[in-house]
């Protein structure tokens, strides 16, 4: 996948926005630009979002389903990891619905807590699938992550 634009909300430190921010600097030294925008409720988030990942990332803080509405380009690779309420989780897909490409794909770190991925894309037409988590002796014994998709 060579995403043009990846939005993760809920940034946190920035473990996962580096991870992601790196893989689109490969991208642009392969001529496949891409940026990160993440979203934060927390204005002391993303510290870990330095050089050379701040070069591809943007971080909005404040209300994600606010920058949702206010983002006008297309979407490839979305990521839910913000308020993990589930009504909150399905409106920020619902926000984000008519910006998303075609050949994006939509990922919900809360799939294992809530349906409302998996619900959203009956309604839109898509395919889901969940990924289980079971790591051995482990301290988070359980979790898992859904994946939305054309």
């Amino acid at each position: 996948m060579k995403p043009r634009a990846v939005i993760e909300t809920g940034v946190d430190h920035g473990v996962e926005a580096c991870a992601l921010a790196s893989a689109l600097l490969r991208n642009v030294a392969e001529e496949f630009p891409g940026k990160y925008v993440g979203t934060e409720i927390r204005p002391d988030a993303g510290k870990l979002l330095a050089e050379p990942h701040s070069r591809v990332k943007r971080v909005f803080y404040g209300d994600s389903i606010t920058t949702l509405h206010a983002f006008s380009e297309e979407i490839d690779l979305f990521i839910n990891d913000s308020d993990h309420s589930a009504d909150y989780e399905y409106d920020e897909y619902s926000s984000i619905a008519s910006k998303l490409s075609e050949s994006e794909l939509v990922i919900g770190e809360n799939s294992y807590v809530t349906s409302k991925l998996a619900e959203w894309s009956v309604e839109s037409g898509r395919k889901f699938l969940f990924f289980s988590e079971k790591p051995q002796e482990h301290w988070y014994p359980d979790a898992g992550i859904g994946d939305s998709f054309p």
